[in-house]
């Protein structure tokens, strides 16, 4: 990306959450749970945040994501690191339960 589409691109998403409405303050942070849920797929696992950032700003005040959409998006991912945490959680316990205590010498 150019530094004139990147430009074009901050000046268009200032503008847009400037003139935007009442809901603008919720509508940042449903963009900041897309963002989230944007790094976790592999397409954009190597854009830097703050680009992903803005993307997700534009892609939630213009409206082509609609609220219903992150919704699921963040259900999805929430889902998804419960399980990740079970999983550790077990593990950390088999490895302790399998551990032997150590005799202190009398």
């Amino acid at each position: 990306m150019t530094t004139h589409t990147k430009t074009e691109k901050q000046d268009d998403l200032e503008k847009l959450i400037s003139d935007y409405g009442p809901s603008k303050y919720q509508d940042i942070v449903r963009a900041m749970q897309w963002a989230r849920h944007l790094r976790r797929q592999d397409e954009f696992r190597n854009i830097p945040m703050a680009e992903l950032i803005d993307r997700s700003l534009l892609d939630v005040v213009s409206g082509k994501i609609k609220v219903a959409e992150i919704e699921e998006a963040v259900k999805a991912d929430h889902e998804i690191e419960e399980k990740m945490a079970s999983k550790r959680s077990d593990d950390t316990k088999r490895i302790r339960k399998d551990e032997k205590p150590v005799k202190e010498a009398a």
